[in-house]
């Protein structure tokens, strides 16, 4: 048995030597997928799609050697920044011949660039190449002569920095855009002659609350030892397509600052956009606009012109595998849409053919772009054959509506696909055309509702018809229980009076304080989980309702609970039966509130965002002032007195919240400490 064992494992060994030499060796065609798409969802969660890529070919015969970049130039060929032999390897892809750049003071090209067009400044099929160890840009012709190099900058503002061109781009005034090793400066730009021309965009460092807290106290020794870095992150790559638009990609942990799309300011055009992945190590964009993305991790992102991310796929392995990779390290597409990498750990290149859902995507976008909106709505309805979930097709037949002007099919779509803002456009103006409609006669209706009224105040003093329906309305307002919960409006109005009688238990009641705290509890579960779409970004069935119960019960009943502790040694005259109710009839204006804004949100738009926010602000805002003269009023407290109180009681209420979390902590890791025990128990049990 233990020789069979042997043998399987001698067997499986070869196998995989076998096909390792065997793959270092051929060029091979791989025949399916090795990797799956990935899309999202509404919820901004992945889920998987048809493949959109399927591998291509794996170029493994040109003896390359940690490749770092790969480009096509204006002849469709592939060049490739062959860092470990120190060349610039040629390559068409077609006759699968190839001839080499080298130059002796090129060591080692990890950056390159290909004029596609030419103009006053440069020429189309030139090749610039950045090589970090050598500390310079080369520019070749396109036969591979050497027409120009650029080292350091010349500069006084640069004399201190390093020159370690890792990356290039260039646009049709022949300035050169350089990405040099290391520096948070920004991208290095250079006139054709090689002057320093300044530093295009720079990456900013956003800090957490608690970061920026640190940053001031803490000295650079202390941040250093903490592990905190404050350098704005460092671009990784750059390139300029063939409008003369600048992107770039950088590696942090903030993904909306990761993938640029610049204008001619240097500011990001893509700031809003969803972004798969953080550590960004390459860009590239095709001639109809389509953003390619690839990452440390092997995955390669694709986006709209637009920044709309459309799907990814990939992965890291140790393997050689076709479709999956090592070290990710460049990526480019040719003008058949195939997408090549290069894999600096395995030292080939890969390319990826698109699937007959990619194209239709691809070819959608393109006539929404080219104003075929017709054309581009039928191919998007057969995406969603293939895929009825489909966010990316659903987004894109609504846009398409929201250009024809069919508004109401375009806000269905918008909100399948979970796009408020784009929804929020087509409700603005499915509101517009319907005010335009009715609002004459809401006006009518307005004018003929006040004249009714006054008619009716006026007959009904000489008729009294309507002497039923107040005593009838009386009756009820007169119940103890209505008249106890109708109290809070007085509260509300007068309140130095209203805590004068709540206190004297003149008016008011235990349970009509806590039907009113279920009141307004209900009004703001109403705001958290039912406003109107556009409004609304968490839905019901990811709402943790037992944390928001708990979170509720907890502030309030601390807060009445540390009240009355913090005022029994400060001389208060108030019971806690007396603060429960005085803070219960302080919620009359949040319950209003948050009943108001939730209606308002059903009609608003976001351009009215800030109502929404004023009516809460002005809610909560006359609630806590509410809840400060109960203390006053409650306690007997002088203004100065009732400040300090409530300055007490919020600090306790924080320190309980700071020993109850260390207790749960603490409780935790007891189970977690336990559990180990038992487990190391049980293996020493059955050996």
């Amino acid at each position: 048995m233990r020789l069979f064992k042997k043998f399987m494992v001698l067997s499986l060994s070869a196998l995989v030597l076998g096909l390792a030499i065997s793959s270092s060796v051929l060029r091979t065609d791989a025949s399916s997928s090795t990797t799956y798409t990935y899309a999202l969802d509404d919820d901004y969660e992945y889920v998987r799609t048809q493949d959109a890529y399927l591998p291509g070919q794996t170029i493994t015969f040109l003896g390359l050697d940690a490749p770092k970049d790969i480009t096509f130039n204006s002849q469709n060929e592939l060049l490739i920044a062959d860092s470990g032999n120190k060349r610039v390897v040629v390559y068409n892809t077609q006759t699968k011949t190839s001839w080499d750049i080298t130059h002796p003071e090129m060591v080692n090209p990890q950056g390159l660039f290909a004029v596609m067009n030419t103009s006053a400044y440069i020429t189309e099929g030139d090749i610039y190449v950045a090589d970090p160890t050598a500390g310079k840009v080369f520019h070749f012709d396109a036969t591979g002569t050497l027409l120009q190099t650029f080292g350091k900058p010349d500069s006084i503002m640069y004399e201190t920095l390093l020159f370690q061109p890792e990356k290039i781009a260039v646009d049709k005034a022949g300035i050169m855009y350089v990405v040099s090793k290391g520096s948070s400066d920004g991208i290095v730009q250079l006139s054709n002659t090689g002057g320093f021309l300044g530093f295009f965009s720079a990456n900013k460092v956003t800090l957490s609350l608690r970061e920026q807290f640190q940053q001031f106290i803490y000295s650079d020794e202390q941040l250093a030892d903490l592990g905190l870095n404050f350098t704005p992150p460092v671009f990784t790559s750059v390139f300029i397509d063939n409008n003369g638009i600048v992107y770039s990609s950088s590696s942090s942990q903030f993904r909306n600052e990761n993938m640029k799309k610049h204008n001619t300011q240097g500011t990001n055009m893509l700031s809003e956009v969803f972004l798969s992945n953080t550590k960004l190590i390459d860009i590239f964009t095709d001639k109809s606009g389509i953003i390619y993305t690839a990452d440390q991790g092997g995955w390669i992102d694709v986006y709209t012109n637009d920044g709309e991310f459309i799907y990814t796929f990939g992965g890291s392995y140790d393997f050689a595998i076709a479709g999956i990779f090592k070290t990710l390290a460049s990526i480019t597409v040719d003008d058949n849409g195939h997408i090549w990498t290069a894999d600096s750990s395995n030292s080939y290149i890969q390319s990826f053919v698109p699937t007959d859902y990619a194209n239709m995507i691809y070819e959608a976008i393109n006539d929404y772009n080219e104003t075929r909106y017709d054309e581009s709505i039928a191919i998007w309805s057969e995406v969603l054959k293939l895929n009825q979930l489909s966010i990316l097709a659903h987004n894109g037949i609504a846009k398409n509506y929201l250009q024809t002007e069919e508004y109401e099919l375009a806000a269905y779509h918008f909100e399948i696909a979970g796009n408020r803002m784009l929804y929020s456009e087509a409700f603005w103006e499915l509101r517009n055309i319907w005010l335009q409609e009715y609002l004459l006669l809401i006006i009518g209706l307005s004018l003929f509702g006040l004249v009714a009224v006054i008619a009716i105040k006026a007959t009904d003093k000489r008729y009294h018809y309507l002497t039923t329906a107040r005593n009838t309305i009386s009756k009820v307002k007169n119940v103890r229980i209505i008249n106890d919960i109708l109290y809070m409006k007085n509260v509300a109005t007068k309140p130095n009076d209203s805590f004068y009688y709540l206190r004297r238990k003149a008016k008011g009641s235990y349970l009509g304080a806590t039907l009113i705290l279920v009141l307004a509890f209900l009004s703001y579960l109403l705001f958290v989980a039912g406003k109107g779409f556009i409004f609304q970004f968490v839905d019901l069935k990811d709402m943790d309702l037992g944390s928001i119960i708990l979170g509720f019960v907890v502030v309030v009943g601390l807060f009445i609970v540390c009240s009355y502790m913090i005022t029994s040694i400060q001389d208060g005259e108030g019971t806690v039966g007396e603060i429960y109710k005085g803070v219960a009839y302080s919620f009359y204006p949040f319950i209003l509130a948050s009943i108001s804004a939730t209606l308002f949100s059903y009609v608003a738009t976001t351009n009215e965002l800030f109502l929404l926010n004023t009516i809460m602000v002005i809610g909560v805002a006359w609630t806590l002032l509410l809840i400060f003269i109960s203390v006053s009023e409650i306690q007997n407290y002088s203004f100065g007195e009732t400040i300090k109180s409530i300055l007490l009681t919020i600090v306790f209420i924080l320190v309980i919240l700071l020993v109850l979390s260390f207790v749960q902590m603490t409780i935790k890791q007891l189970f977690v400490f336990f559990e180990e025990i038992l487990k190391e128990g049980w293996r020493n049990v059955i050996g």
